[in-house]
């Protein structure tokens, strides 16, 4: 009986991640902060990102019980093992067409009735790269990551200016 809770208290998650887009709360600026400043919080990013999809699968199989579901949403999250993959991915959505097409797909996937896994899965990563810092800001020179540091309010803009 846990597992149907925990299974569509995952999916309800994804109508909060919209209320922390463009958020300047303290929280979010630290997150803002630590993924501009760390490659090694990214990596930890991109793996938590796979970590909840794994248990997603694990929720999906213990609830609907069908393996092959779960086939091309597993072989996405084997191409998102790789932090440079993912960030290569990250990078393609950060193109605001390419982020709209990709969105509507995702939207498309989890209304059908057998692509659910993969809808899951592409939404997942569609809101990972919407937290994810643009290749500029990441190549940001020293100095404007000191700028960063010293109000952290102006990177809010820096960081959701997309190609």
């Amino acid at each position: 009986m846990i597992i149907p809770i925990l299974y569509m208290l995952f999916i309800l998650a994804y109508a909060v991640v919209p209320f922390l887009y463009k958020s300047k709360c303290p929280a979010m600026l630290q997150f803002y902060l630590r993924m501009v400043w760390s490659r090694s919080f990214r990596r930890c990013y991109t793996l938590a990102m796979l970590a909840s999809l794994m248990v997603f699968h694990f929720y999906h199989l213990n609830v609907f019980g069908n393996v092959y579901e779960l086939v091309c949403s597993s072989l996405v999250c084997v191409a998102l093992y790789s932090h440079k993959n993912t960030e290569r991915a990250f990078d393609f959505l950060q193109r605001k067409r390419c982020f709209f097409w990709v969105a509507m797909a995702a939207m498309i996937l989890i209304f059908v009735p057998h692509t659910l896994p993969l809808g899951i899965t592409v939404a997942t990563v569609v809101f990972g790269a919407v937290f994810y810092p643009p290749q500029t800001v990441r190549a940001a020179p020293s100095d404007k990551l000191k700028e960063y540091l010293e109000s952290p309010q102006s990177i809010v803009e820096d960081y959701y200016r997309w190609q």
